[in-house]
């Protein structure tokens, strides 16, 4: 009877391991599933930014030469530029007569510093690590 029961319990417990082992299987299929669709819903939305971005670039773009093209008929020494490195607005204050820059803000140190930050950040947070 030991026997019997043995071979029982041995074979209940097999059972259970395939059971799971099938439980397992299909979990990891549905984990893989999830897996591709987010990584596929990443690569739409890094699409998508990268051209909601180029087209903000764009819209700067426009906006300096609309502001530089409105000031130059008032002789003012105000210029609009948009630096791509760092994605911001930059204003200069020019000198008309001698063509020179008086002041720029921000700063060039400011935004050598803002550009060095961008890259280290960039390494720290990297999408793909």
């Amino acid at each position: 009877m030991d026997v019997f029961s043995n071979i029982k319990n041995v074979t209940q417990k097999s059972q259970n391991l395939d059971t799971i082992t099938n439980n397992n299987n299909v979990k990891q299929t549905q984990v893989e599933k999830i897996n591709k669709l987010s990584n596929e819903q990443n690569k739409t939305n890094d699409i998508a930014d990268s051209k909601d971005k180029q087209k903000l670039k764009d819209e700067l773009r426009k906006i300096t030469e609309e502001l530089n093209k409105a000031l130059n008929p008032l002789n003012t020494s105000l210029k609009f530029r948009f630096n791509d490195k760092i994605e911001e607005l930059t204003v200069e204050v020019v000198d008309t007569k001698k063509d020179i820059v008086i002041r720029k803000f921000p700063s060039d140190e400011a935004l050598r510093l803002m550009e060095k930050m961008r890259e280290i950040v960039g390494l720290l947070f990297d999408k793909k690590g």
